[in-house]
């Protein structure tokens, strides 16, 4: 066991934004927060069990449970996101480099009271280099802001209200203005 990665693994999850709102929305029912601390340990016992690990499936593996347990579907890419972040984190932590996972970290903002988007801090960059990407020069990215005034709901599809009476909650792309 790494201690810094299951502290990674509790930075990633609690920023990761998809999850929050399953949680806050109680997706999987009143025990919600419990499913979601329980997401912090079988996803890194997930590393542990599983060798050469790639992004693609820590994103299936987050996805099936965020489906299973909490009911919602993820379809904005953002568990992908949270693999890249996870793998590079893991990667960092098998060579001993628990100093710059911390220092990482560090640089990311707690507090459930902020409101904010984490944009692109782990996505890999588009052409590989020997040395990996690292997310302290990805930190001009990190953007705090106070919660945007909600736009009026548009008008819900059948499938949709067919989705939801069937208990889900799906997790869709905003739309760029």
């Amino acid at each position: 066991m790494l201690p810094t990665f299951k502290k990674a693994v509790q930075a990633t999850l609690s920023n990761w934004p998809a999850l929050q709102f399953a949680v806050q929305q109680q997706a999987g029912g009143p025990q919600s927060s419990a499913i979601a601390e329980w997401m912090v340990g079988v996803t890194e016992q997930y590393f542990y069990d599983n060798e050469d690990l790639e992004a693609e499936e820590v994103a299936d593996y987050l996805a099936t449970i965020m489906d299973q347990e909490l009911n919602t579907m993820v379809e904005d890419e953002s568990d992908l996101e949270v693999g890249q972040c996870l793998c590079r984190f893991y990667r960092l932590c098998m060579e001993g480099s628990d100093a710059q996972v911390l220092d990482d970290l560090s640089k990311i903002p707690t507090g459930s009271k902020l409101s904010f988007r984490v944009q692109d801090l782990c996505e890999e960059e588009e052409e590989q280099s020997d040395k990996p990407p690292q997310l302290v020069d990805r930190l001009g990215a990190l953007q705090l802001a106070e919660a945007p005034p909600r736009p009026e709901p548009e008008p819900r599809t059948a499938e949709q209200l067919r989705d939801e009476a069937e208990g889900w909650t799906m997790v869709q792309r905003r739309k760029h203005k």
